[in-house]
């Protein structure tokens, strides 16, 4: 089976991993904020990809290989790695993404696409990480992600302030 295969067949389910990968903090009893980084996580541990060695903020609830939780730290330790299966990070126009990795494969990083809280659009830092499919995210197809998009349920990917890509085959 091929490295990307793998991975698009051990993302997880997303209940499943909200369970699992709770937000432990005194302050707190909510799941995390966001998951796409521990999702991704999740694919790439059962891939058997290590990621003890990465130099970020992990999960801390539960035994076993912890998850990598912010979309960024992800990407950049992604991009100093040296996994034979990944290829060196292009950098893609978030205008023409889609259209530029139709057909490929692969790790996908959305820099500063959602707005957090009080933020306004110009000052957005929300991330996204997730596996490319031809042209599709785990979440869904780019067609219905674009009728949600006009109906202003989620944020536009297109304007993204940068989109990078790891090609997996």
């Amino acid at each position: 089976m091929s490295q990307f295969n793998e991975l698009w067949k051990n993302f997880p389910e997303k209940s499943l991993i909200r369970a699992r990968c709770q937000n432990k903090q005194p302050t707190s009893s909510s799941p995390f904020g966001n998951y796409c980084a521990i999702n991704l996580s999740d694919a790439l541990i059962k891939s058997g990809v290590s990621t003890v060695g990465a130099k970020v903020k992990k999960c801390w609830g539960h035994g076993g290989m912890k998850h990598i939780l912010l979309a960024e730290e992800m990407a950049v330790w992604l991009n100093k790695s040296s996994f034979n299966w990944l290829s060196k990070v292009e950098k893609i126009s978030p205008s023409s993404f889609q259209d530029d990795l139709d057909g490929k494969t692969g790790i996908i990083f959305f820099k500063d696409y959602w707005q957090r809280g009080n933020e306004s659009f110009p000052n957005r830092s929300g991330d996204h990480i997730d596996l490319w499919n031809k042209d599709e995210i785990t979440s869904s197809s780019m067609f219905t992600r674009g009728i949600l998009e006009f109906l202003g349920r989620v944020s536009d990917l297109n304007e993204s302030r940068e989109v990078w890509f790891w090609e997996v085959k």
